[in-house]
């Protein structure tokens, strides 16, 4: 998992959009991009890496859409940005999945920060070929009990979402 607030202004589409929010509170974008080298970490004892990793910059979404290729360094994830600038301490993001293929691993969570004055991404890369598993991923920030935003993903195989699996992976589409 990967985290990191940055200021950002952000759209919320409903054509693509598998999220639950309140729109008074938070703009949310959601989608998909290729993976981006991180500049550091943060300790996520309840995540399976134990960590979460760190962008220098907010990545843009390559892709709008909820619908995500199970291949290596495709990263995907939620934007939000509280709109009256309140910050949101002690949030407990979760990570909801069908069970790894090793591990049987179906639930990740790490406590972060959204809001405040800048942007805040939550996003996933598939690292190990353990986490590329289809089925209904689904990210959960609360807040003493508050959900906050609530994102739904479908993860399918390459073959689903080719465009997307050919430029993450490097390969040519024809």
């Amino acid at each position: 998992m990967r985290a990191l607030p940055v200021l950002l202004c952000l759209i919320a589409s409903p054509a693509f959009s598998e999220v639950d929010y309140d729109p008074a509170q938070f703009a949310v974008e959601q989608g998909v991009f290729c993976d981006v080298p991180s500049v550091g970490e943060m300790e996520a004892p309840g995540t399976v890496a134990g960590k979460i990793e760190l962008f220098e910059t907010i990545p843009e979404f390559q892709w709008q859409t909820n619908v995500v290729p199970a291949v290596p360094d495709v990263s995907f994830g939620i934007k939000t940005e509280s709109l009256d600038g309140a910050a949101y301490p002690g949030v407990v993001l979760t990570l909801t999945h069908p069970p790894f293929t090793e591990t049987g691993t179906t639930r990740q969570a790490y406590v972060t920060s959204l809001g405040g004055t800048g942007t805040s991404i939550n996003a996933y890369t598939f690292d190990v070929p353990e986490e590329q598993v289809p089925g209904l991923w689904t990210f959960r920030a609360e807040q003493n009990g508050e959900v906050l935003y609530e994102a739904r993903f479908r993860v399918v195989t390459a073959a689903e979402a080719p465009e997307i699996a050919a430029m993450c992976e490097g390969i040519p589409l024809s």
